[in-house]
């Protein structure tokens, strides 16, 4: 019976070791679209003057671990009245371009990120001006601007970051230099604002936006991305260690990482 004990006690023992009772759960890195709401459109009624309203969208998509093909889209309503005149003003907009990771990935299941990109801009929207009163010799005037169509293009340069906050949620921000190239130009009034890229009181706009996304793991993947390389082309006898004939001299290639020397 003793015996019997100790074999049964010694084959539970065995069974419930890590080893014998439970298999390796594979690892994957789950990749897919991301798509998201700037939530800082909603904070713009409360820090600027005017009644400024709208909202926008943003997606992106993963190409080869680092690169993130971006498309933004919004609606703006602005409306302001102001001593003498009355300025309203609204359109949609959309945005096209890529991000760039520039940090290493640490493991599968990171997917911080810190990134720069570009972007093209096209603004479609409309303004008037309404209740503009000024005074001659013949009296008080009052008149308006009737409504027109107008577009704009520009381009930006972005900096910012995205981080997983729960499994596929991110929260994230990004900075934003505008420069516009074209925009329609009307010969009564010039566009205060324009949907996409603000307002219009400096040559270079900047903007910061606030966003939050979730990401579709549709994709899956045992392949850590590797880190983008930034640097020239390295030449041959220039910046390698292992060459007997460079004694010291340094090149002005060699592939280094952004996030320090060599990985």
């Amino acid at each position: 019976m003793i015996k019997i004990l100790v074999s049964t006690l010694i084959l539970l023992l065995i069974s419930s070791s890590p080893g014998f009772s439970q298999k390796k759960v594979p690892v994957w890195r789950y990749e897919g679209p991301r798509i998201g709401i700037d939530l800082s459109r909603f904070l713009i009624p409360y820090m600027q003057k005017g009644n400024r309203n709208g909202w926008e969208i943003q997606a992106d998509v993963p190409y080869k671990g680092n690169w993130f093909p971006t498309f933004e889209f919004g609606m703006q309503w602005f409306d302001d009245k102001r001593d003498g005149f009355r300025y309203k003003n609204n359109g949609t907009y959309a945005r096209v371009g890529v991000d760039m990771n520039i940090v290493k990935f640490e493991s599968l299941k990171d997917h911080d990120l810190v990134f720069i990109g570009g972007r093209y801009g096209y603004s479609i929207f409309n303004q008037e001006t309404s209740g503009i009163g000024y005074s001659n010799y013949w009296g008080s005037i009052t008149s308006s601007v009737p409504k027109r169509m107008l577009n704009a293009h520009w381009a930006e340069l972005v900096f910012g970051m995205k981080g997983e906050i729960f499994s596929n949620f991110f929260l994230g921000w990004a900075l934003r230099a505008k420069f516009p190239f074209s925009v329609t130009k009307d010969s009564n009034i010039k566009p205060y604002i324009i949907p996409g890229i603000g307002k219009t009181t400096t040559d270079v706009p900047f903007d910061f936006s606030i966003g939050l996304y979730y990401r579709f793991p549709i994709f899956r993947t045992k392949t850590l991305p590797k880190p983008i390389k930034m640097g020239g082309t390295k030449h041959p006898g220039q910046n390698d260690e292992n060459n007997p004939n460079n004694q010291g001299t340094s090149g002005t290639g060699g592939l280094r990482s952004l996030r320090g020397g060599g990985q």
